[in-house]
């Protein structure tokens, strides 16, 4: 579905930095992955191409093209953002707990309440493939596999097992699908507060199936 947004231009502009020189080439990275977020955030997923990127900083498409090796890696970027600005959330969050199983519940909450406020972005960071299956996205696979590992290591302080990646799965598919099930206005229970609810459940369950 996501591929379906990379942009033609990239096939036919000439790739050139453009004439304007106003920026440096990491403040237009920069400018770019802001506009593309804004754009995502304000119109959705659909609104989002190198066009509208280019036109939103002011330069040509083909100035992106000399920024980001693709429109994927561009949309890769943004994703790795948004990865990050949920595991700092969730630090943040948990910086003052002390207890594994209230840690848990404001990780699962905290990923659902992002998901929710920012479908698009959320959904773009975990629903959009590479171009090449085979080489995997380092810097969002690395982001990932971090929250993966803090997940597993909660678990088993929460019910003092050894490491528990198989439950952390568990975990992770439970919370990242009652997320899909409220940001695509599936889930019975509507709004934020029913999707958190369903999530603290999935965290409470997985504990006590360990336990027993």
């Amino acid at each position: 579905m996501f591929n379906n947004l990379v942009s033609s231009y990239f096939g036919s502009e000439k790739l050139t930095m453009g004439r304007r020189s106003d920026h440096t080439r990491d403040e237009l990275r920069e400018m770019s992955l802001r506009a593309a977020r804004a754009i995502i955030r304000g119109k959705g997923v659909q609104a989002l191409s190198a066009r509208a990127v280019a036109k939103r900083i002011g330069y040509t498409p083909g100035t992106l093209y000399q920024l980001f090796d693709s429109f994927d890696h561009l949309i890769l970027a943004v994703n790795v953002g948004t990865v990050a600005e949920i595991r700092q959330r969730m630090d943040r969050e948990t910086k003052d707990l002390t207890d594994a199983v209230a840690k848990l519940k404001v990780v699962a909450r905290v990923y659902t309440e992002y998901a929710m406020a920012h479908p698009g972005l959320w959904r773009l960071a975990f629903e959009h493939t590479m171009p090449d299956p085979d080489k995997p996205p380092g810097a969002l696979t690395d982001q990932t596999d971090a929250i993966f590992l803090w997940i597993s290591e909660l678990l088993s302080q929460a019910t003092d097992t050894p490491r528990a990646d198989v439950s952390a799965a568990a975990l992770w598919a439970g919370v990242h699908g009652v997320c899909h099930l409220g940001v695509t206005g599936k889930l019975s229970l509507s709004g934020t507060d029913g999707a958190t609810q369903v999530t603290e459940r999935v965290v409470e369950s997985v504990i006590a199936g360990m336990q027993n």
